[in-house]
């Protein structure tokens, strides 16, 4: 570990220290009315303190990956504050530490995962502007021309990211591309031992082994990172991993992070409390009150049921509430806008998007999720996977009342196969880059746009 990598671990680490003793005190002063800690409340601090290092080093919480997306990070601080609560519970339970008052320790908690929250955001914000003037970054070069590098090269410009591109090595890259020196690809070994270059990215041709070899040999003897940039235009718009079996590297298409039972486990939960929420708290009282303008306002049920293509393409009935007039076309034609089989209340229900709301149930039943690709009736499955290259990945995960194509302005009528291709790149996006924390802003930015109003609702 390099000296800049050690004093951002204990940036850090000391800043979540701090904040929990912060948390801890104030909690005590709340709660028994002084800063006079008895030694059975001191030894309690410490053993918090040691477990969340503990638990933090487990989670990689202190080490600033200059690539991460928030969410991810954010991520993992609620796995690794969930598991230290879990830990200090059994340890006191082990200890039979019964004595504690449990308001003082839930205050504790509680004020330590907002303030750990604030200082998280705070300190990232903090080190990508420092960034900015120029400190903390790592010296890089590219090696290679086209596409490749040119996406490292925009990428290497931000500065936040930590990275100051030194130079660029091939004899035939086209100098207008990139604002930064290019060399010969012989001007490397000398460039390299006179500017302390610390990472290579190379993105020509894996193929040559023998100049692979040297440069590989170069860097171990000059103690810089060397980083293989492959070139998989072929499977451009994915989210490539790769596994190694028996030594042998293996090249998965996608990474899902619905595919591990514990992330399937945490987002199922996660529906069950907020479907039954919404279910108790809204639906008791909007299901009657929607029920009887619907009845005022035509003829038929409250709830209009629909066969739609869920999760593995298996169908499933979903629920709305009813807002046309009973017709033999709402299995085969997409409602458009100011579509004549409107009613005057249903209107009003899809501009509002509350003719969802009864997917609710579907979500409580294990049918759909809060945040998925939009669920399809049958014949628009059928017709745009016949025309659609991908459309099918979409169903590898449960639909929802939300999503990120819905979201990014990809909701209600599709007036062309470009916005359904839109919607379907969203759709994967979500599909690998799943989070529970994306899950809850995609919530959030759907409260904040039905607020606002949608010219694309029908």
């Amino acid at each position: 570990m390099n000296a800049k990598a050690l004093k951002l671990r204990l940036f850090f680490a000391l800043g979540d220290v701090f904040h929990l003793c912060f948390s801890f005190l104030l909690s005590y002063r709340l709660v028994f009315y002084t800063i006079d800690i008895s030694e059975k409340y001191l030894f309690l601090l410490i053993i918090l303190c040691l477990t969340w290092l503990l638990i933090g080093s487990f989670f990689r919480l202190f080490d600033y990956d200059r690539a991460a997306r928030t969410e991810i990070m954010l991520s993992n601080l609620l796995k690794a504050f969930v598991v230290n609560g879990l830990l200090i519970t059994t340890l006191l339970f082990t200890l039979k530490a019964n004595t504690f008052s449990r308001d003082y320790l839930y205050l504790t908690l509680f004020l330590a995962f907002v303030f750990l929250i604030i200082w998280r955001a705070f300190s990232v914000l903090l080190i990508k502007n420092y960034r900015k003037l120029g400190y903390n970054y790592k010296n890089v070069v590219i090696i290679g021309s086209g596409n490749i590098s040119s996406k490292l090269h925009q990428f290497f410009s931000k500065k936040e990211h930590g990275y100051k591109l030194l130079a660029i090595f091939n004899g035939k890259i086209n100098h207008k591309n990139f604002n930064c020196p290019c060399y010969s690809i012989d001007e490397l070994e000398s460039f390299c031992e006179n500017n302390s270059v610390e990472e290579i990215y190379y993105s020509e041709s894996i193929d040559d082994e023998s100049t692979l070899s040297k440069m590989m040999l170069f860097c171990d003897d000059k103690m810089i990172r060397l980083r293989i940039v492959p070139n998989f235009n072929s499977f451009k718009q994915r989210k490539i991993k790769i596994d190694f079996l028996g030594g042998s590297p293996v090249i998965t298409l996608r990474d899902e992070p619905l595919q591990y039972e514990l992330n399937r486990i945490i987002k199922r939960l996660f529906d069950i409390i907020f479907s039954l929420l919404v279910i108790i708290l809204i639906m008791t009282w909007l299901v009657p009150i929607i029920g009887f303008l619907i009845k005022l306002s035509s003829k038929g049920p409250i709830f209009f049921k629909q066969t739609r293509s869920g999760l593995d393409n298996k169908e499933f009935t979903c629920l709305k509430f009813r807002s046309m007039t009973l017709n033999k076309m709402s299995d085969l034609k997409q409602a458009i806008k100011n579509d004549p089989r409107t009613t005057k209340i249903g209107s009003f229900l899809r501009r509002t998007s509350l003719d969802e709301m009864p997917q609710f149930f579907n979500v409580l039943m294990g049918d759909m999720s809060v945040v998925g690709p939009r669920p399809h009736m049958l014949k628009h499955t059928k017709d745009y996977a016949d025309i659609i290259d991908g459309y099918m990945v979409r169903q590898l995960v449960f639909p929802g009342i939300t999503g990120s194509a819905q979201v990014n302005g990809f909701r209600g009528e599709t007036k062309s196969v470009e916005d359904m291709e839109n919607r379907v790149k969203y759709d994967v996006w979500y599909l690998e880059n799943w989070t529970l924390l994306l899950d809850i802003k995609l919530i959030f930015l759907t409260i904040i746009n039905l607020i606002k109003g949608s010219d694309n609702a029908v």
